[in-house]
This record gives C-alpha cells, structure tokens and sequence, in this order.
C-alpha cells in the first residue's frame, strides 16, 4: 500500500511502521544489526537514485515521486514536475490552471504538519479538507516558490486570507498529535517488552546446561556404596 491509498488511521500507522520499524537480526560473525526497511525500492534500487534517472521527464517524476510520499523529498519533487509542467504549458499557450491547482493543493497539503506527523495521517482524510486557494492564499506555503505564487495571483487574484493548513485545523490537528504520541508511547513500550523477551530468552539458551558444563548426578545410597 500507498500513503496516497491510506483511507484510516490504523492503515497510515501501519505503513509507517512497517517502513520504520526498527528489526534487529544476528549476523554469522555474532554481530547483532538493526535497522528499518525504509522507502520502498524502485526496481531494486533506493527511489532518489532511480529518479535521478528520470529527472528530465516531468510525468514519470512526477509518478516516481508520488509513490513516496508523504516522504519530505517527494513533496519536493512532485513540486518541480509540476512547474515543468506549467512551463511547458505557458510556452506553448495551453491551460495550466488544472496544473497550478494541484500545485496549490500539494504546498496546502504539506502545511498541515511536518514529517514525523504527516505519515501517521492517512491521505484521504487529508486530501478532502478544505484547503482552496481564496481560504488560504500562498504566501505562507513553503513549498511554493516566488514564481508560483506569482501564477496563481495573476489566475486568481489575491487572497483574502494567507494561512497554514495547521492553522486553519488547529484542533484536528492537535487531536492527531495526540493519537500519534500516545500510539508511540505505546509502540515504544510494546518494543521494550519484546526486547527484554527476546534477551530473557537468549540468556536461558545460553545457560542451559550442556554435557560438558551440567553437574554430575547425584548419587543414591547404591551409586555412593558402588560408586568405585
């Protein structure tokens, strides 16, 4: 699954866990390596490598890109195939306005909370708020550069109002940050119980007796007599 295909919050929190969850394993020489499974590869190979290869053409960017999200990178590149986007547009006097849109939309979207929030936030919920250009304007959209805001003042005008995503749903936005640190807090706590399971474990194999180390049996009133 997605992000852009998470509908609930048990479905977010379950891809970003599955992502960053930290799994420890041995390796042969004794060594004990943990470490997270991370982005979903491209063909084999890490996504910000795989995309430099497509870097020139603005639709599979731009695709590639999606694929990540809500990974602050692909925010980024999603931003820049768009634009390339509208460049072409302009140059070759078609609409753009579809395009700009949803470039307007990506920079209101990513004003609601920073990554180490965002990804526990399923995308459908996300996607449906109320987030219009005249609501909240473009000045305070970081991921819009000056040339966007440009645009979209020369389309639409100039809002009545320059917001943040975060402040327009201040409460709901405070309600997540919420359920995302208890559902931390209690993750930490499950991982903690495992580990210490898992060491607990490892301890009795390694002190169970063996041939060479167990005590020799004790000896009956016959063995002691006969003994020699």
């Amino acid at each position: 699954m997605l992000w852009v295909d998470t509908k609930g919050d048990e479905e977010a929190r379950a891809l970003d866990r599955g992502m960053w969850e930290v799994v420890g394993r041995q390796e042969p020489d004794g060594s004990f390596v943990a470490k997270a499974t991370g982005p979903a590869p491209e063909n084999g190979e890490f996504w910000v490598d795989a995309l430099d290869r497509i870097k020139d053409d603005p639709d599979q960017r731009y695709a590639m890109a999606r694929r990540h999200l809500p990974l602050p990178a692909a925010w980024r590149e999603m931003a820049i195939a768009l634009r390339t986007k509208i460049r072409k547009a302009l140059k070759e006097k078609t609409d753009y306005e579809n395009l700009l849109r949803e470039l307007h939309h990506l920079a209101a979207m990513w004003s609601y909370t920073d990554y180490g929030y965002i990804e526990r936030i399923p995308y459908a919920r996300l996607a449906s708020l109320d987030l219009a250009y005249h609501r909240i304007g473009s000045e305070r959209l970081p991921l819009l550069a000056a040339t966007d805001r440009r645009w979209m003042k020369e389309l639409w005008g100039e809002p009545s109002n320059h917001s943040t995503a975060s402040e327009l749903y201040e409460d709901m936005l405070a309600a997540d940050i919420e359920r995302i640190t208890a559902d931390r807090k209690r993750e930490d706590t499950e991982r903690m119980g495992r580990f210490l399971d898992d060491w607990n474990k490892e301890d009795e194999v390694k002190t169970l007796p063996t041939r060479e180390t167990a005590p020799p049996p004790r000896l009956g009133l016959p063995g002691w007599l006969f003994r020699r």
